[in-house]
């Protein structure tokens, strides 16, 4: 018997016993203490459910810490596997590849990062143009100031490796 069929019937042996006529009715008080004995296992095993499906919840975010700590060190290995074929690409000097489902190139990309010793930096420069608002290195305006030829300490341009697969 489900838990709201149990409800009714409670109920309705509630109402029978409001009734005068039946308020002294022994046997409508056992009954109601027999179903009253039923809702209460209901209740009990209702509960079981909602443990059980707490347990299962601690199960999935354990999971899901798991597959996500498991995501992480694939993107590394992506990463790493991605710079050993920037590395070899540019030891060889080979500039493309062609295959069949996508291509490969490489290249050299000159100044276009702002490689910054933050500390110095920040501690040298209160230049607006240089900094945004959250007081983090406006790398922008420095690589645009560098790129013009004007000294900036704790920061100076460098040369990257870019690899494309398309």
């Amino acid at each position: 018997m489900k838990l709201y069929e149990i409800t009714e019937q409670l109920e309705n042996i509630k109402e029978l016993l409001e009734n005068p006529e039946f308020a002294d009715n022994a046997d409508i008080a056992k009954a109601l203490d027999a179903v009253q004995q039923d809702f209460d296992k209901k209740a009990e095993n209702v509960v079981y459910v909602i443990k059980n499906t707490e347990g299962d919840i601690e199960v999935i975010d354990a999971e899901i810490k798991r597959l996500q700590a498991m995501k992480k060190q694939r993107q590394n290995g992506i990463e790493q596997i991605k710079n050993y074929l920037k590395h070899n690409m540019g030891v060889t000097g080979t500039a493309k590849i062609n295959c069949p489902l996508f291509t490969i190139s490489y290249r050299e990309s000159k100044q276009s990062a702002v490689q910054l010793d933050e500390d110095l930096f920040l501690a040298n420069n209160c230049d607006e143009t240089l900094v945004n608002v959250k007081i983090t290195a406006n790398k922008t305006e420095i690589k645009a100031r560098l790129k013009a030829g004007e000294e900036i300490p704790g920061a100076k341009l460098v040369d990257s490796q870019i690899l494309t697969i398309r």
